[in-house]
């Protein structure tokens, strides 16, 4: 058994601390605590400790580990993430604001320069008006100056939150003396970048922090409630990889509303009605885990019996011939395609600034799920420590780094081909920066502005089958253009003419600079062809690969052609079939099927 239990205070503990509730704009106050209170962390973690050495006494021998929950549906983001009001108006979180301060600045003075005011003490500090946070004066990003006071609530808001998983991960783990698996729901990095407020708002870009506490053995999600319907690609929430990376399990919470869902709960509408579309839907979803090493457990979310029917757990056993090899003779995975965030550039968004992070972070696992090749899901931290060895390095949201942070990256990335997505490099810490966005691109950058951000492909990006125009059609600032590119190099325009997509080889690779927000998978299988990656279709379809194992889920109806690089024998893993040698093979699909092909021996 691994139980879930509530971290949320009782009625009586809010009315003996009513300065630790949390509070919102208007004044009002919800049943949560301020996760920055060290009298809730106190308390909270001292009943999980009870509890926890309660039923380890009790019925420890059937205890796999323990799942504390907290906040916004139990999973540690700020109640109301997703709504439009803004919390952190406690007097708790007041005193926790002004000793983070104290911790961060060493002197009044050095608090006043930092934020332009003269007249600021760690005693007189406000927490920033919501007014303010939701305001946007230098666009998309705030300005790392003018709003260093809203950057740093920004921060202070993630740590609190991280800090408070890692308290009650402590309690459980010594309250279990350290036997029991303790899991929590945290770092959904991609998913918040549809937050209308800003990603901050959610309080889940501290992954980092969390990821470097020793008594966290699992972090999970649901699968992403974007793209996870038949002939998508049911992404993962988090930069999953890099979890792998710091030795922890990420593992999906499988909340599919099969045939037998009721209810409008969360991912309702990619619903399936019939036994036969459920199990390839769970087919798809329990491959992936297995390939890219997560673990899985299905949720009945209504809890009316989603699960219910006998012909799904027989699926779970077919999967045992694809599990138990991986399980015997374990593989990293380590895809060609790395999708790389930066949780510290995520603060740097302003409220509205989902016009950009919505298809740039969100969005883009749609066409990465469809180029052709497998893709990771990766911390920038960990591409610039080395540890991330991609042909191919899709830079999502590079846009905050010092100048010693881009020469790291630039050298952790020599030789592959980078994405650079959006504007990268555009913010240092004394302000914006054209100079730095050429230094990583290798393009010479001027502003666009005025006009919408969406581009159009060029007859050489045509040629080259990237064929459709993308981005956002309303205006969007900052924009870029890549003004000395050349018209071989440019792959697609902005409304004016000037280069809005550029590709060009540089010294120690080939740089690809995309201006607009998002991504498309044709433009991305041009880019995996020039870095050398392999694509086992030419065409959209959703794949998983790891070692001898490729799962494919498809994406349209027809004959789907694959390449699976080498002149190994094909068989379908779940039916037996012999598809004959590799490297070319014809598989007929209808829209939503999922194949699981074993290569070789």
């Amino acid at each position: 058994l691994l139980p879930r239990f509530g971290a949320d205070p009782p009625d009586w503990w809010r009315k003996t601390n009513p300065d630790e509730v949390m509070t919102w704009e208007d004044g009002s106050q919800q049943y949560h605590a301020v996760v920055a209170s060290p009298v809730y962390r106190r308390d909270a973690a001292a009943r999980a400790a009870t509890l926890v050495e309660h039923l380890e006494g009790k019925f420890g021998g059937h205890m796999a580990g323990y799942h504390p929950c907290g906040q916004n549906t139990g999973e540690w983001f700020y109640q109301e993430t997703w709504g439009s009001a803004l919390n952190g108006y406690a007097p708790g979180d007041l005193r926790a604001w002004r000793r983070w301060l104290a911790e961060r600045y060493p002197s009044d003075a050095a608090l006043q320069a930092a934020w332009h005011d003269p007249h600021v003490t760690f005693a007189s500090a406000e927490v920033p008006a919501a007014a303010e946070r939701r305001a946007a004066p230098a666009g998309i990003l705030h300005d790392p100056q003018a709003s260093r006071r809203l950057l740093d609530w920004a921060e202070f808001q993630q740590q609190m939150m991280a800090d408070c998983v890692c308290e009650l991960a402590r309690a459980a783990r010594q309250a279990s003396r350290g036997r029991k698996l303790v899991v929590f729901f945290y770092g959904y990095v991609f998913e918040f970048g549809a937050i209308r407020n800003g990603p901050a708002t959610a309080g889940h870009y501290a992954l980092r922090r969390v990821l470097d506490c020793p008594a966290i053995d699992v972090l999970c999600s649901p699968i992403s409630y974007f793209d996870r319907g038949l002939g998508q690609s049911g992404p993962a929430m988090t930069a999953a990889e890099s979890v792998a990376l710091a030795g922890k399990l990420w593992l999906y919470e499988d909340d599919t509303r099969t045939y037998l869902g009721s209810g409008q709960f969360p991912g309702w509408a990619d619903g399936v009605s019939t036994i036969e579309d459920t199990n390839r839907l769970l087919l798809r979803n329990t491959a992936q885990c297995a390939v890219r090493n997560f673990g899985s457990w299905w949720m009945d979310l209504g809890a009316t019996g989603w699960f219910d029917d006998a012909r799904m757990w027989a699926e779970m056993a077919r999967l045992k011939s694809l599990d138990e090899p991986l399980l015997d003779n374990p593989r990293p995975f380590r895809p060609e395609v790395a999708a790389v965030i930066d949780e510290h550039s995520m603060l740097r968004v302003a409220a509205g600034g989902q016009i950009v992070t919505v298809p740039g972070v969100y969005e883009v696992r749609r066409p990465l799920g469809r180029m052709g090749a497998p893709y990771g899901q990766y911390l920038q931290d960990d591409v610039l420590a080395g540890r991330v060895p991609a042909r191919m390095v899709v830079l999502l949201t590079s846009w905050r780094l010092s100048p010693q942070q881009r020469r790291e990256l630039l050298a952790a990335t020599r030789g592959r081909l980078r994405v650079w997505c959006y504007a990268p490099g555009y913010h240092e810490e004394h302000g914006p920066s054209l100079d730095a966005v050429q230094e990583l691109t290798g393009f010479k950058m001027r502003s666009v502005a005025g006009q919408t951000a969406w581009a159009e492909p060029t007859a050489v990006a045509k040629e080259l089958g990237f064929v459709d125009g993308f981005g956002v059609k309303q205006p969007v600032a900052p924009l870029f253009a890549a003004a000395d590119a050349t018209p071989a190099e440019t792959l697609a325009t902005w409304p004016d003419g000037s280069a809005a997509v550029a590709l060009r080889q540089t010294a120690d690779g080939w740089s690809l600079f995309v201006g607009p927000p998002g991504l498309t998978s044709p433009l991305l299988r041009l880019a995996a062809r020039q870095a050398g990656v392999h694509l086992f279709t030419q065409t959209d379809c959703n794949v998983y690969a790891n070692g001898p194992y490729l799962v494919l889920h498809a994406a349209q109806d027809g004959a789907l052609e694959i390449n699976t690089g080498c002149h190994d024998e094909m068989v379908d893993l779940l039916t037996g079939e012999r598809l004959g040698p590799g490297p070319q093979a014809t598989v007929a699909l209808k829209k939503g099927d999922t194949r699981i092909l074993r290569i070789g021996k």
